[in-house]
């Protein structure tokens, strides 16, 4: 139904006024509200008191929570938690993804996106100097908090790849910027006769080869040190770049997966698992994604045609493009 000029303006100022909504979000998980929450309802002086918050200040911003399903009112100013605020808990991926889209660091390249409008440069490297990945090397807390989150996609997206892609048969899956190796190890789980590689940065490897101890796959999986726009590791049958090209622009997403067509055979495939922007004015997430990847790396969101126009110069071909349950795609990609 068309929208009269009255439903137009409300329409785009609920837009406009979504900033105050997320960044209260933004406030109660940096207080861990829905920690405090998790055993039962409070009162807003109980709350206040646990998170040492000024009570009046919190009482307006749960009360704004509250009208729109996050968190509810139950008596005069005692709160409790909704389904939608159970995912603010510490560690949830509500949480991790408000504290990381709405820290300082990531609002201060915001604040530079009009002048990356204007000349086509990164807002991160405008507000900061450098390029998103050399400055976290220098901010720990904030490389923290990005891995986390890269963790939480992995958990909630390793069903919906598993349950797409057949691994029946494969001997050697080596995973690219495998991050912890939340993804492979799952893989492997549910494919006993396969071994595997993570292969990231040193700073990684430790955590990698933890969680592969812990979940008792030494004889599986190993971790390696690995810079993937130097040198890829060789002997997989199977090579997994899992939302890795989405942080990076073309020409250096050229030079990653030159680097796997140097390490692959003839029969290796490349996995590459991102999300695809559709066409015309189709809501999608990936949409607003790629606004986020623009600032922050410089990499971007992609359509079909344009990982198409990746993967041609750099000695693939798309042999199919697989979709899951969730908003990824599985690009099978193969030698040429």
């Amino acid at each position: 139904m068309k929208m009269n000029k009255q439903q137009l303006y409300i329409q785009l100022m609920k837009s406009i006024m979504e900033k105050w909504i997320s960044k209260s979000i933004y406030a109660v998980s940096k207080l861990h509200i829905a920690d405090i929450l998790a055993e039962g309802p409070k009162t807003i002086k109980e709350i206040a008191s646990i998170s040492n918050s000024h009570s009046r200040t919190l009482y307006r911003i749960m009360r704004a929570l509250a009208s729109v399903g996050i968190f509810s009112e139950v008596e005069q100013k005692k709160f409790t938690l909704t389904p939608m605020a159970e995912l603010l808990k510490t560690g949830k991926a509500g949480s991790v993804y408000s504290l990381m889209f709405h820290s300082d660091w990531n609002n201060k390249a915001w604040i530079y996106l009009s002048e990356s409008l204007k000349t086509g440069k990164t807002a991160f490297e405008l507000a900061h100097g450098i390029p998103l990945f050399n400055w976290l090397e220098k901010n720990p807390e904030a490389a923290k908090l990005l891995y986390e989150a890269n963790a939480i996609k992995s958990r909630t997206s390793y069903n919906a790849i598993t349950d797409s892609y057949d691994f029946t048969g494969i001997n050697k899956i080596i995973d690219i910027g495998g991050g912890k190796g939340t993804l492979l190890l799952e893989i492997l789980k549910k494919n006993s006769l396969a071994k595997g590689t993570i292969a990231e940065l040193s700073s990684m490897v430790p955590d990698a080869k933890r969680k592969i101890k812990n979940m008792d796959m030494q004889e599986r999986c190993n971790a390696i040190e690995c810079n993937f726009f130097k040198k890829v590791p060789a002997g997989g049958n199977i090579y997994i770049l899992s939302n890795i090209l989405h942080d990076w622009p073309d020409n250096q997403c050229k030079i990653i997966l030159r680097n796997c067509h140097k390490a692959m055979i003839s029969s290796s495939k490349l996995l590459v698992i991102e999300m695809i922007i559709p066409t015309g004015n189709r809501p999608s997430i990936s949409k607003l994604l790629d606004l986020e990847m623009m600032v922050i790396t410089g990499g971007s969101e992609r359509t079909k045609e344009e990982f198409i126009e990746l993967f041609n110069p750099s000695g693939f071909i798309i042999s199919r493009i697989i979709p899951t349950k969730g908003d990824l795609y599985i690009i099978e990609a193969i030698k040429i």
